[in-house]
């Protein structure tokens, strides 16, 4: 079916099957309201494609085994995605997805499906202490100049961990210190205060990296998945610095662009929330308070719709060796070939934020040149490589003064401040 998806929603959501067929599958409601099932979607399954509308192959989710063969962990899945049409009333979203894989890797996978999932899950427990302390820094940077305190235009979270392990008394007080400052003059009490801010991290906390500019991308899974975004940017631009076959270069400049779109989309979500997050007026007033919840509902569904199905092209590009240039080559046909394809919606973004070019439109020419690049075997191989190596990375550089040294003023601007 050839089509330009109006929506994020409509475009769909990435399951997460394992099996190659359906590796890029996605699920969404279905068009037609009188269906009481969800429709799958293979991206560009003919491996062509007609510009800036994709090529996909569309069917109900619920003939998907009759289609292929689904076993362990996939069936699981599958049936999960399946019961959760009429337990949902037809909303799917990448982050309710999301939960569900994690569940059939725990149940049905194999081992190092389990590990991995076990891995995400604790992290992701600890996101919203770590979310609380990011938001917490972001306000303490925020009052730095009205506590007359220069010292704390430097915390952030790695020194608020500091500052808790070595003295809880003195982060208690930094905590007193920073809320004060926020509630100074207003009706809202401190205790009410620390009561929002830690309902509003458990709404912040799969983008808190994101929102709180925090270049680790640590905290919350959607940051971590654009901390793979950004590698798989990075990596396809460092790849085509040196001179590359035509076919290569203008393959990697389109992904490129619809990456980066992509990337700024969200990046311009997140930082709608945090204009919202560090406004004084949505904690101080309780329908504003309430407004400040929905529009990270909001927004948080937008970010994990964008940076949804991005992962998986990321892991495939880590997945081989720098030198390996026809391993390379392949991945950027594969990526080109199904990666998430722009709805209106991202059109519309792109063309207020970069003018109406759009070089999707060339996609299609490039896809037929490099398509018989393709060797099954090194198809095989890198698929190989995927599945083996699934998992998210996360890096990113501290900058500034190193986090002792930021302790140590901290601790000092306490002692000398009062709460």
């Amino acid at each position: 079916m050839a089509v330009q998806y109006k929506s994020f929603k409509d475009r769909g959501v990435y399951v997460g099957f394992h099996g190659r067929t359906i590796e890029m599958l996605r699920c969404r409601a279905p068009r037609d309201p009188m269906l009481d099932d969800f429709e799958a979607i293979v991206p560009n399954f003919g491996g062509v494609d007609l510009g800036r509308v994709s090529n996909d192959l569309v069917m109900p989710f619920g003939d998907v085994p009759g289609w292929t063969d689904l076993v362990g962990r996939d069936a699981l899945l599958h049936e999960r995605v399946a019961q959760s049409y009429f337990e949902r009333e037809g909303h799917l979203d990448p982050i309710t997805v999301r939960d569900m894989r994690l569940e059939a890797d725990l149940e049905a996978g194999d081992e190092r499906d389990k590990r991995l999932a076990e891995n995400e899950i604790a992290i992701s427990r600890t996101d919203s202490q770590s979310a609380f302390l990011e938001i917490l820094a972001m306000f303490g940077r925020k009052y730095a100049e009205t506590n007359g305190q220069t010292d704390l235009r430097n915390v952030n979270r790695p020194v608020l961990m500091s500052l808790s392990d070595d003295n809880p008394k003195d982060m208690v007080r930094l905590v007193r210190i920073i809320v004060g400052s926020v509630v100074n003059g207003a009706s809202i009490s401190r205790e009410e205060l620390q009561k929002r801010l830690d309902t509003l991290s458990d709404y912040a906390a799969p983008i808190c990296s994101l929102v709180t500019n925090d270049q680790t991308r640590a905290v919350g899974f959607l940051s971590r998945q654009m901390t793979l975004l950004e590698q798989l940017h990075q990596g396809v631009a460092a790849y085509c610095s040196t001179q590359r076959p035509d076919e290569v270069m203008e393959a990697a400049r389109i992904i490129d662009f619809n990456l980066n779109t992509f990337i700024q989309y969200s990046l311009d979500r997140a930082q709608a929330i945090k204009s919202a997050v560090l406004d004084d007026d949505y904690y101080l007033n309780d329908k504003k308070y309430e407004s400040l919840l929905a529009l990270i509902r909001e927004e948080r569904i937008k970010i994990s719709f964008a940076l949804d199905g991005w992962a998986g092209h990321a892991t495939r590009w880590l997945s081989v060796a720098e030198d390996d240039i026809p391993a390379r080559n392949a991945v950027l046909t594969f990526i080109l070939r199904q990666m998430p394809a722009p709805p209106q919606e991202l059109d519309d973004f792109v063309e207020r934020r970069f003018g109406s070019e759009n070089l999707m439109t060339m996609r299609g020419r490039v896809v037929k040149e490099m398509h018989s690049w393709m060797d099954d075997k090194l198809d095989q191989e890198i698929y190989r490589r995927v599945i083996q190596g699934r998992s998210d990375v996360t890096s990113g550089k501290k900058a500034g003064l190193g986090a002792r040294d930021v302790t140590q003023a901290v601790k000092q601007a306490i002692a000398t401040t009062k709460d």
